[in-house]
């Protein structure tokens, strides 16, 4: 991902420690806070947060 928007949909591409989640699981972009870690809403609820540095590797935007 090159930039982060609030409220997109995105996609996870590779394997997470941090989340627990499986490749191609999806979430929501919640929030930046002001330390630069990025919270995300999983598809199941469940909320994770992921330094930026990290998270604009780990993610790419879901496509609907």
């Amino acid at each position: 991902m090159k930039t982060i928007t609030i409220g997109a949909r995105i996609k996870l591409i590779v394997e997470s420690i941090i989340s627990g989640k499986n490749v191609g699981s999806t979430a929501t972009i919640l929030y930046v806070d002001d330390q630069n870690n990025v919270y995300v809403e999983w598809y199941d609820g469940k909320l994770t947060s992921y330094p930026e540095k990290i998270f604009l590797t780990c993610f790419e935007p879901a496509l609907s």
